[in-house]
């Protein structure tokens, strides 16, 4: 039973990550590195499903580690707008 209490732990952890709408500054900086990238990897399939259901959502072609980094870089320069909201501007 022990041995089954983390990986339930990490599992709604990770349930709840994906579920949110929006994540602040504050929640992104004080996320373990590989929850930052899943929740990239989420956002980069969002706007994949969207393309494949008429063509209206947005192409990121690099590595979701790149994303993650630029979006750290913005917020290390003060950037202080939801993670969407800076991913959204970066180039397709």
């Amino acid at each position: 039973m022990k041995g089954l209490v983390l990986p339930v732990l990490a599992s709604l952890l990770l349930l709840a990550a994906c579920a949110r709408g929006t994540v602040t500054r504050d929640e992104w900086l004080r996320m373990p590195h590989g929850d930052r990238v899943m929740y990239v990897q989420s956002l980069v399939g969002s706007e994949q499903v969207k393309n494949a259901k008429g063509g209206r959502g947005r192409s990121y072609v690099r590595p979701v580690e790149d994303y993650v980094a630029q979006i750290d870089r913005a917020y290390g320069k003060g950037d202080q707008r939801p993670v969407q909201d800076i991913f959204r501007e970066f180039p397709r």
